[in-house]
């Protein structure tokens, strides 16, 4: 056994596939802790051990992945704290809940913060980690291969950078959806159907994206490419600044991270 995940849902899931899409451990090396008979139905047949609670075996993995939403983190502490051995890695995804809490919660030092994002379902995750002070180099390796795994990962210097990531990269894929979701709608609204406007929608983003990362040069810049004086691109972004959404935007990024603060509390 290599890695324990208590939660089976999307992110869990995401998240086992990618170890095991990356062969980074045999789909049998993985153990899957989930009180949801479909979920366990799904990891099961993807080749992962399963159990509908805890026992001695959580024991035998170096890493234990906490993949339970962060109301459910008290419970999930009773349950795995009996289980846990020294040298065992706990690696938490639960927005929120801080480190203090996790080593008072699981009496146990050996703990590290992550905050993904659901990009990960595709190999192209975000994870930003902090781990706690003096981690053995080993149990470090085994965090990092499974955040490298299932995409990019960042480490931070200091746990507050873990709340401002899940405002910013976490929650971040609903923003663009978010986006995307209105400008199709408006696609469809000038003329073109569901289909198309899916197409034009994914692909504009997907290049603008791949473009930005090709070339390394500043976002505003690439915005000021497309922008001609007094253009069709100049009046769209003219009227987002009349309606104050970069405002807006900003707020609303500055307010999921003082949520995920609350969520510490």
């Amino acid at each position: 056994m290599k890695y324990v995940f208590i939660g089976g849902g999307n992110m869990g899931r995401a998240m086992a596939e990618a170890l095991i899409q990356r062969q980074v451990c045999a789909p049998a090396e993985i153990l899957v802790v989930e009180p949801s008979a479909e979920a366990r139905d799904t990891m099961g047949g993807l080749g992962c051990q399963v159990m509908d609670s805890t026992g001695e075996v959580i024991g035998t993995a170096p890493a234990v992945v906490l993949a339970v939403k962060p109301q459910t983190a008290p419970e999930a502490f009773d349950q795995i704290r009996p289980w846990l051995q020294d040298g065992q890695v706990v690696i938490s995804i639960m927005a929120g809940i801080t480190m203090a809490a996790l080593t008072s919660g699981l009496a146990h030092a050996a703990v590290v913060r992550v905050m993904p994002n659901t990009p990960a379902q595709v190999g192209l995750g975000m994870n930003v980690y902090f781990p706690a002070p003096d981690l053995p180099p080993p149990a470090l390796t085994q965090v990092e291969a499974l955040l490298n795994a299932s995409g990019e990962a960042l480490r931070v210097d200091s746990e507050d950078a873990i709340d401002a990531a899940t405002a910013v990269s976490g929650s971040g894929p609903a923003y663009v959806f978010y986006m995307a979701e209105h400008w199709m709608a408006q696609a469809e609204a000038l003329g073109f159907s569901t289909d198309q406007a899916r197409t034009l929608v994914q692909q504009t983003i997907t290049g603008a994206t791949e473009l930005w990362k090709h070339l390394s040069t500043p976002v505003s810049t690439l915005r000021q490419q497309v922008t001609s004086k007094g253009g069709t691109t100049a009046a769209a972004l003219e009227h987002f600044e009349q309606q104050h959404i970069s405002r807006a935007f900003r707020e609303g990024i500055e307010k999921a991270y003082l949520r995920a603060k609350e969520l510490g509390k």
